[in-house]
């Protein structure tokens, strides 16, 4: 009975809320949004988190898996890549795990033919126990066997495929298990198909092939020395990652004695896998999930405001129905109704807006930025934006609430109509609002403006080239039927020539890895005629053909440039960038000196001749400073994957399809890996700082016009309470200036409390982002001057409106209604 007496009630309560609601839709509308934009933000960015941070990964006790890791301080490594012979001793000595398997630390790329055009798919090697460590099994067919990482040349080479490449590009065929396709001309078995649920974080292969390692190479010093494997290992049930570390520790001090050239310095770690993976992405998102946060509290302060002052003004009805006996728990409960439906229809169109909002986030994201693509609303999403919801209706329905309750009838009914919306607590409550209001959106503009200061210093890095009107087009030869260097040569020769001649085409030349995008391989070296450097002398590699500067634009500083005279058959030669010549040459002219890919060259070793020395270019992104850099010729290396870039008289696109073109007639069978123009690739290296800062500047953006609101209805119920005192001073002869001032002055005041609570929880904040900042310190001071003035001047703005209005009153019909 009780029960249904309760639920009676609630209904009664709602209703009544409902009816209230209808006579002031404005307010409902205002609520309605307000709330509807925070909560929106709040589970639009929670999907990113729960899928990134709190979604387990899909293999078996995820909790056991574990990333190995090396670490030397003469490089400054730390989270290296492992050399393969090193992590072969740590599976076979350390103990501690079940298993280690393996895949590289860079992914590559097939052609698949027979299935019509020419398609270029992604493909990642693993060593072949990876799919058993990780726990996962075959939709059809099978996984990998540890012995195929071993196979010989003469085997047969066998792949898996991802359940979409399986789906959409091979047309479901069930059958299609224990046959072969072609990829990059050479024939090779599918032996199964991986589950449609299977992702692996940072990773987006559509093929998967096995590691061939050569049993010879075991004992090769370049086994021990290139380091390019990331480990993934499975710890034995009862180990922990204490445990687990310490015996790794014991084979990492075992191989230092054992291998001192390359292992002397070497050391080894792990990492939750989960954690590993997640990586430089927990910081992004901890930003923006807290400014959402911010914003969802802005928001709440604003709808509490709202509400406070409406309740201010029902004041005398609550009394009447305290004094004729309603209970204070009735008008509590009503209070509260009237809360939770503005909460339920905030966060109704807020789960709505964030649902629109998780599509836009995954669409929108920056390469990189998310190491998973399954960005979506889940269950746990959905929880989440009920959550806020009701935390929401919880931060702003205690104002207006508690004054509903707490209100003695006698003293309301003492005091006159006019009033009685004005009394001294409710005042408070709402000034107290608006203080919070102003430091939240304060500290959420000066961490947008701080992103919004380190984004433009990194647009005005100069890259080391002129990126405008260059097209790149990525090329990879299948090694089956480019199985030689002269024919790998006489292709590039041939595509760079043909497409120098194409109409509109300035310039032509190649490289193996163009500035701004993934990073070359490095190496120490030495120097003729000097002892052994220091260890830690590494440097990256490049190469690039004739023609090359010419198309970047990248200047010579001393010596010359690449000519067709440096071919395979003529002396070795390199050019060297300036920061390599600044740091290893000091005042000495490095043109005519010879250096060795290894830091104690042998007799082996080949030397080359330093014939040039060249701008520096961005190798990684705009924000690393450039690196020591050898460049040696094309012709000279044989790569068979290499980039064209050409310098074009107009827009770089409009040549696409002639180039795709002229590699489709030179070689049908090839597919080009990616086609895109420089300043396309100076925007990627961007991406993520222009994302974050977007995103930050709307956030603050809306959390400031919700603080601007709030100064703007506080001023305004100051102007309605002092409407009497303005018409009588007006009458008295003050200029409307002088009467505008009283009301300003009140919510400049309130601002300014707010802006130093602002300033004080944004310095905090800020150390957080200092990583996310380039040459911006947390404290800039430029920035701490600026935003403060700005939400200042603004806040002055939104005071004087009300004020102006009600001081442009007749005094007469003012004093008249009094």
């Amino acid at each position: 009975m009780q029960l249904r007496e309760w639920l009676e009630d609630l209904a009664g309560d709602l209703r009544y809320a409902l009816r209230t609601l209808g006579r002031a839709p404005s307010l409902a509308v205002a609520a309605t949004l307000t709330l509807a934009l925070a909560i929106g933000a709040n589970t639009a960015i929670f999907s990113a988190v729960s899928a990134v941070m709190l979604r387990p990964l899909p293999f078996a006790a995820p909790d056991r898996l574990v990333m190995l890791w090396e670490s030397n301080p003469d490089f400054h490594w730390v989270n290296q890549s492992a050399a393969p012979a090193n992590l072969l001793d740590w599976r076979e000595q350390a103990g501690a795990f079940t298993d280690i398997a393996a895949y590289p630390s860079f992914a590559g790329s097939t052609t698949l033919t027979g299935y019509g055009e020419p398609r270029l798919l992604k493909a990642l090697p693993v060593t072949g126990n990876f799919f058993s460590v990780l726990g996962v099994k075959a939709a059809l067919g099978r996984t990998f066997r540890d012995e195929e990482t071993w196979a010989s040349d003469g085997s047969p080479r066998v792949v898996m495929l991802s359940y979409r490449t399986w789906r959409d590009v091979l047309g479901a065929d069930r059958t299609l298990v224990g046959k072969t396709i072609q990829l990059s001309g050479r024939s090779v078995e599918v032996i199964g198909v991986l589950p449609a649920s299977f992702s692996f974080p940072g990773i987006d292969a559509e093929v998967w092939q096995t590691q061939r390692w050569d049993p010879a190479n075991r004992a090769a010093v370049w086994f021990r020395r290139a380091h390019w494997m990331l480990p993934v290992a499975r710890l034995k049930p009862g180990v922990t990652l204490e445990g687990a570390d310490a015996a790794l520790q014991t084979v990492v001090k075992r191989l230092s004695r054992d291998f001192p050239v390359t292992n002397a310095h070497m050391g080894a770690g792990m990492t939750p896998l989960h954690e590993f993976l997640v990586g430089n992405t927990r910081l992004p998102l901890l930003v923006m999930f807290g400014a959402v946060g911010a914003l969802l509290l802005i928001a709440c302060a604003n709808v509490a405001n709202l509400l406070l002052v409406r309740a201010a003004g029902r004041e005398r009805e609550s009394a009447v129905r305290l004094a004729l006996g309603a209970g204070r728990g009735r008008l509590f409960r009503q209070s509260l109704a009237e809360s939770a439906l503005f909460a339920g229809l905030g966060g109704a169109a807020g789960i709505a807006l964030g649902w629109w909002g998780t599509r836009l986030l995954a669409a929108l994201q920056p390469a990189g930025l998310l190491p998973v693509s399954d960005v979506s609303m889940s269950w746990t999403v959905l929880a989440y934006g009920f959550g806020a919801t009701v935390l929401a209706a919880g931060i702003f329905g205690v104002a207006p609430t508690v004054w509903t309750v707490r209100r003695v009838p006698a003293d309301v009914l003492r005091d006159e109509g006019r009033t009685a919306s004005g009394t001294l607590r409710a005042r408070r409550w709402s000034e107290a609002l608006l203080v919070a209001q102003v430091a939240l959106a304060l500290a959420l503009t000066l961490g947008a403006g701080l992103l919004v200061r380190s984004y433009l210093l990194l647009q005005r890095v100069e890259p080391g080239f002129d990126p405008k009107n260059v097209l790149t087009v990525s090329v990879g030869l299948p090694g089956l039927r480019y199985d030689s260097t002269r024919k790998v040569l006489a292709f590039f020769d041939e595509l760079t020539r043909n497409a120098g001649a194409l109409p509109g085409i300035e310039a032509a030349g190649l490289t193996s890895a163009v500035p701004l995008g993934p990073s070359s391989w490095t190496s120490e070296f030495g120097i003729a005629g000097r002892p052994p450097m220091e260890r830690g002398g590494e440097v990256l590699h490049r190469d690039v053909s004739p023609g090359y500067q010419k198309v970047m634009r990248v200047p010579l500083i001393r010596g010359r440039v690449f000519t067709d005279a440096d071919r395979a058959d003529a002396p070795n030669v390199v050019l060297i960038n300036q920061t390599l010549a600044r740091k290893y040459f000091n005042d000495q002219d490095p043109v005519g000196q010879r250096i060795a890919f290894d830091r104690v060259p042998e007799s082996t070793s080949t030397w080359r001749t330093i014939v040039g020395v060249v701008g520096d270019e961005r190798q990684g992104t705009l924000g690393q400073e450039a690196r020591p850099e050898f460049l040696a010729p094309a012709q000279q290396s044989g790569r068979n994957d290499m980039t064209l870039v050409l310098r074009t008289r107009g827009d770089p696109m409009a040549l696409a399809g002639p180039v795709r073109q002229l590699v489709a007639r030179m070689d049908p069978l090839l597919a080009i890996e990616s086609i895109q123009t420089m300043e396309g690739v100076r925007a990627v290296s961007l991406g993520r700082d222009r994302f974050l800062t977007v995103l930050m500047l709307s956030f603050a953006g809306v959390g400031l016009a919700l603080c601007l609101v709030g100064v703007y209805g506080v001023a305004a119920q100051l102007a309605r309470r002092r409407m009497r005192e303005m018409g009588i001073r007006i009458a008295l002869g003050a200029r409307a200036g002088q009467v505008q001032w009283l009301v300003v002055r009140h919510g400049v005041g309130l601002t300014a409390l707010g802006l130093g609570a602002g300033v004080a929880i944004a310095l905090g904040a800020a150390r957080v982002i200092r990583t996310l900042l380039y040459r911006v310190a947390p404290a800039d001071p430029l920035t701490y001057l600026a935003v403060p003035g700005l939400v200042l001047l603004t806040a002055v703005a939104a005071a004087w409106l009300p004020a102006a209005r009600a001081s442009r009153a007749d005094p007469c019909q003012v004093l008249r209604s009094d």
